[in-house]
């Protein structure tokens, strides 16, 4: 978002002064610089407990490990992909069938018999095929969802496991599911986990 900061300099009083008579020689006037705007600095990041030492449990909030994490805006992108181009799709068909429609309502008194017939058949072959393509784009997310998600608990689960061990943990919640109303911000082990998932695949890519 961008601020459009504007600074208008004039003197209004100069247009409506009567004139002064043999006025001195004066060098032309120098219009001052509008101080700069003070540019409001960003929040510090909260800085994060350390972990406690003697604690034997943990949380990861896994949904942000995939937002934040290289793996998981891959699959977020690939994704994304597939949902434009499915709606490309989607759209084209969509407006098909409104033109057929648009024809079958504007021109029915000018199309003959025969004519009106085909464009009937039309519009009910296009109405079946967008809800079949409909049906088989929600699939087609679908799937692609659970074997992006699958992958990514492939890759990550064996990174926080090693984790978990050099912390010596007994359990570790994932914070979505675990039911719990607080806890303390120090056993959040999910920006190390980003740290060692980006570590391991960005020397991949």
């Amino acid at each position: 978002m961008a601020i459009l900061a504007v600074f208008v300099a004039g003197n209004a009083l100069a247009q409506t002064a009567p004139p002064v008579q043999n006025p001195p020689v004066q060098n032309p006037p120098v219009t001052a610089k509008p101080p700069a705007q003070a540019v409001p600095a960003p929040p510090a990041a909260p800085v994060q407990p350390p972990f406690p030492v003697e604690s034997k449990i943990g949380f990861v909030d896994l949904q942000s490990v995939v937002a934040q994490s290289i793996l998981g805006k891959a699959g977020s992108q690939q994704y994304e992909a597939l949902g434009k181009k499915l709606e490309g799709e989607l759209t084209g068909l969509q407006t098909k069938l409104k033109d057929a429609q648009t024809r079958q309502q504007t021109q029915a008194n000018l199309l003959s018999e025969v004519a009106a017939a085909n464009l009937a058949k039309d519009i009910d072959r296009l109405t079946r095929e967008l809800t079949f393509k409909q049906q088989e784009a929600q699939s087609e997310l679908q799937t692609l969802q659970q074997d992006l998600l699958g992958d990514f608990e492939k890759k990550v689960m064996p990174i926080l496991e090693s984790l978990a061990k050099e912390r010596n943990l007994h359990i570790v919640f994932n914070v979505e599911n675990s039911g719990a109303v607080y806890v303390f911000p120090g056993l959040n082990l999910s920006p190390e986990l980003v740290k060692r998932v980006d570590a391991q695949y960005s020397a991949k890519k």
